[in-house]
């Protein structure tokens, strides 16, 4: 069971690496609404499917939304790291496969992908900040 950090721990954590790390894996996160924001009425111009819009955007949020819970209970069973570390490699994964979708079905499935991964990365990252900084 992971539990939280002791005080002895948080001593011998290197806080200041620790977060710039967690700042550059939400940062990633809240980074890519903003991109596929902008980038949208171009990628819908070669891929067609304006029908299908919406769901770029939905299966994203959607699969983020699901796996939140999901993270969080394996967070605590096999620690923080890992999971955020596959949080954040499946995003990758899933940003790639959706810069080589060639339809807009593809690209759904590809951000779904990408929704699976992000689900860990903020709500772990929030969770690592609250883990190694006390209220104080």
């Amino acid at each position: 069971m992971g539990d939280p950090i002791s005080k002895s721990k948080r001593g011998k954590t290197k806080r200041p690496l620790v977060l710039a790390a967690v700042m550059l894996a939400m940062f990633m996160g809240a980074i890519e609404a903003t991109i596929v924001s902008t980038a949208m009425p171009a990628i819908v111009a070669d891929l067609g499917g304006f029908t299908l819009y919406s769901w770029v955007f939905s299966a994203y949020l959607l699969m983020n939304a699901v796996t939140v819970l999901i993270y969080g209970k394996l967070s605590d069973l096999f620690g923080r790291k890992p999971i955020l570390f596959f949080g954040i490699i499946v995003f990758l994964i899933g940003s790639i496969l959706c810069g080589f979708a060639t339809s807009m079905e593809a690209l759904i499935i590809f951000r779904l992908i990408q929704g699976f991964g992000a689900g860990a990365v903020t709500p772990i990252a929030t969770t690592i900040v609250g883990d190694i900084y006390t209220a104080e």
